[in-house]
């Protein structure tokens, strides 16, 4: 008696531990995508690993003299300030659209868009720059949260073309 209560305990253990709700992992199909991803260097450009990383290349690539400005700016503005200048830079040359190891890093927390992983760094830059604290995991938040209220803004706007009605004949 008692190894069939066991075997149920594990059985609705199993189905407990299956069924919760856990987010996805991105899988692309692209094969240039899943080659781009395991490598270190694209078109002779460095793709750093995390934002650690990423962060350290951004303050080798700049001078101090470059980032003073931005001590005096909140970053909302700083991001939209530096979206095509140095946020394009990163989007071209850490690959953000046809995929890199960095990409797809920001895109296993969640931010898919490429605009958003431009802004998600230019942020995390200002902040390291001005010495606040980076709090990665709200700022993934606030951007996910932000583009998901943005889409379903859009998709109120969308307007029906037509509509279909199947009449259901019985012969």
């Amino acid at each position: 008696m008692g190894k069939y209560w066991l075997i149920c305990f594990l059985v609705m253990y199993v189905f407990t531990v299956n069924g919760q709700n856990t987010p996805e992992k991105f899988v692309s199909k692209d094969s240039l995508y899943n080659e781009n991803i395991k490598k270190s260097k694209l078109y002779g450009v460095y793709i750093p690993r995390d934002i650690d990383d990423a962060l350290s290349k951004l303050m080798e690539l700049t001078t101090p003299e470059a980032r003073e400005p931005m001590k005096n700016v909140d970053e909302e503005v700083v991001a939209k300030k530096l979206h095509f200048g140095l946020g394009r830079w990163m989007e071209y040359n850490w690959n953000f659209a046809e995929g890199s190891r960095f990409s797809h890093y920001l895109r296993q927390k969640g931010i898919i868009y490429t605009d958003d992983m431009t802004r998600f760094m230019l942020i995390l830059f200002h902040r390291q720059v001005v010495g606040h604290p980076l709090d990665v995991h709200k700022l993934v938040k606030k951007i996910v949260d932000e583009r998901t209220k943005k889409i379903e803004e859009e998709r109120k706007t969308y307007k029906v073309i037509s509509t279909e009605v199947k009449l259901n004949s019985k012969n």
